[in-house]
């Protein structure tokens, strides 16, 4: 992990797994990309289906998965929110629309982030300062979206992973 204080690591990309494999990852990172590298398939991308929670337990408190709804226009839900990811929201947003759940500004830039991994069918990645979380203690975090298509090729779902850390670097 960088050392670097919070400030100056601000990154985000989006590109293929194998490139945000070259990063310093966090171990959890690196696990869940690797992870979702072993159940895609030959052909298109791995979808729920393909996801076996039993396979990454450690994990899960730092999970979250959003369904991409298309009708009438684009819209993301909260479908699964782990615990870790609960206790930096100050509630659990499972069920809750994004959009509803955080004002304009906030919803906006998550937004942005999912949609693009939803249309160029890619992960993502970002180590920061936290754009949406309320935690004061928490000033850092490291993220990854990855697509899930339950077709192989329409992304339908986003698996996300949050890791948040205090200024010591310690995760919670």
């Amino acid at each position: 992990m960088e050392t670097e204080p919070p400030s100056q690591l601000q990154q985000q990309f989006l590109a293929p797994a194998e490139d945000i494999l070259r990063q310093a990852l966090h171990p959890k990172i690196r696990r869940l990309v690797e992870y979702w590298q072993s159940i895609h398939p030959e052909d298109g991308m791995p979808g729920r289906q393909h996801l076996d929670p039993l396979d990454v337990p450690d994990l899960l408190p730092n999970i979250w998965l959003v369904d991409v709804e298309r009708q009438p226009d684009v819209r993301l839900r909260y479908r699964l929110i782990g615990t870790n990811v609960a206790q930096a929201f100050d509630h659990d947003t499972t069920g809750e629309y994004l959009d509803v759940t955080h004002d304009r500004n906030r919803d906006g830039e998550v937004r942005i982030y999912i949609l693009d991994v939803i249309r160029e069918r890619m992960p993502a990645w970002r180590i920061g300062r936290p754009n949406l979380w309320r935690l004061q203690d928490f000033l850092r975090l490291e993220r990854i979206y990855l697509p899930l298509a339950g077709d192989g090729r329409t992304v339908d779902m986003v698996l996300a992973l949050t890791v948040f850390l205090d200024r010591f670097g310690t995760e919670f």
